[in-house]
C-alpha cells in the first residue's frame, strides 16, 4: 500500500513536471515572438526616414535634370576639323558642321554631327569624338578618284560614283557608258590595262555604248575597236597582234604601213583577222 502511494505521488510529479516544461517552452516562445515583433517595430521606426531620405535624393535628381539644361553644362566651344584634303576645304566643312553641333558636352548628337558631312560628294567617312573639356573632334576621310564618268561624274577607289560640286580637271582614264555599269566598267579597265601593259598602251577612255560594244582609246590616239562579243579574246589576240606586226618599227611590207603614219583605230571584230586605219600625215 505504501508502494503504491509512493509510484502516485512519483506520477504526480512527473506530470507536474512535464507540464511546467511545455508552460516554460510557451513562455519562451511568447518571449521570443514579442521580441521579433519589438525588434520589427524598431526596425520600421527607424526605415521610414531613410526611405524617405532616400526618395526626397531621387525627386530632387529628377527635377533637377528636367529643369537643368544640359546644354549650359560644358558647351562645346571649339570643333576642330581633321584630315588630309585635296579637294576638299576645311572652312566649308566647318560651316557645314557646326549648325549640327547643339548641346553640351555630355549631350552633343555626334551621329547628327557626322550626318552633316557624310553625304558630301568628296567625303568617304566621318568619324566624330569628344575631347575633355568643350571640344568636338571631326576627322574626314576624303574620296580618292581613280577615274572620270560620264559628263561630271567621279568614281572613287571604293568604287562609289559621285558628282562633285565644282567640275575639276582630273588626269585620269576617262569611261562612258549605261546608267549603273560605272563598277563593271571600272573593273574592266583594271583588267584590259593589266594586259595591255606588255605593249606599252595605256587606256584613256572607255566607251560601252548603247549597242553594249566596246571601244578603247589610248593615251596615244589610237582606238581599239572591241565590239560586244567575245571582247576578252579579241584584246588578247590584239596584244599578240600588235607585239608581233604593228609594233615593230621596221615592216616586212613596207606598202603596209607608210613611213611617219600612225595607226588611227584597229578593228577587232572580223573572226579570223581585223582591220587598221592610218592617220592622214
Amino acid at each position: 500500500m505504501f508502494n503504491k502511494k509512493r509510484k502516485t505521488k512519483h506520477v504526480v510529479k512527473k506530470r507536474q513536471a512535464v507540464r511546467g516544461e511545455r508552460i516554460s517552452k510557451r513562455h519562451a516562445k511568447k518571449v521570443s515572438n514579442r521580441s521579433i515583433d519589438a525588434f520589427n517595430v524598431a526596425w520600421k521606426i527607424a526605415w521610414k526616414p531613410k526611405l524617405l531620405a532616400g526618395l526626397s535624393v531621387l525627386f530632387l535628381s529628377v527635377y533637377g535634370y528636367n529643369n537643368i539644361n544640359a546644354n549650359n553644362i560644358l558647351p562645346i566651344q571649339t570643333v576642330k576639323i581633321e584630315g588630309e584634303f585635296k579637294f576638299l576645304n576645311e572652312e566649308k566643312l566647318q560651316s557645314h558642321v557646326l549648325p549640327a553641333v547643339k548641346g553640351g558636352f555630355f549631350n552633343v548628337n555626334l551621329p547628327g554631327v557626322r550626318a552633316a558631312l557624310v553625304d558630301l560628294p568628296w567625303v568617304q567617312s566621318v568619324s566624330v569624338r569628344r575631347q575633355w573639356p568643350d571640344v568636338l573632334s571631326v576627322y574626314v576621310v576624303e574620296q580618292k578618284p581613280v577615274v572620270t564618268w560620264g559628263e561630271d561624274g567621279v568614281i572613287s577607289a571604293k568604287g562609289v560614283l559621285f558628282v562633285p560640286e565644282k567640275k575639276v580637271n582630273l588626269n585620269l582614264p576617262h569611261l562612258s557608258g549605261p546608267k549603273g555599269q560605272h563598277e563593271v566598267m571600272l573593273q574592266e579597265l583594271a583588267r584590259m590595262q593589266a594586259w595591255l601593259l606588255e605593249t606599252g598602251l595605256y587606256i584613256k577612255n572607255i566607251e560601252l555604248n548603247a549597242r553594249r560594244s566596246w571601244i578603247l582609246t589610248m593615251t596615244s590616239g589610237m582606238e581599239l575597236r572591241l565590239g560586244r562579243e567575245q571582247m576578252h579574246e579579241r584584246l588578247n589576240r590584239f596584244v599578240s597582234v600588235y607585239k608581233e606586226t604593228l609594233q615593230t618599227k621596221n615592216l616586212k611590207k613596207p606598202s603596209f604601213k607608210k613611213s611617219g603614219q600612225e595607226i588611227k583605230y584597229v578593228d577587232m571584230r572580223y573572226t579570223n583577222g581585223f582591220a587598221v586605219a592610218w592617220k592622214e600625215a
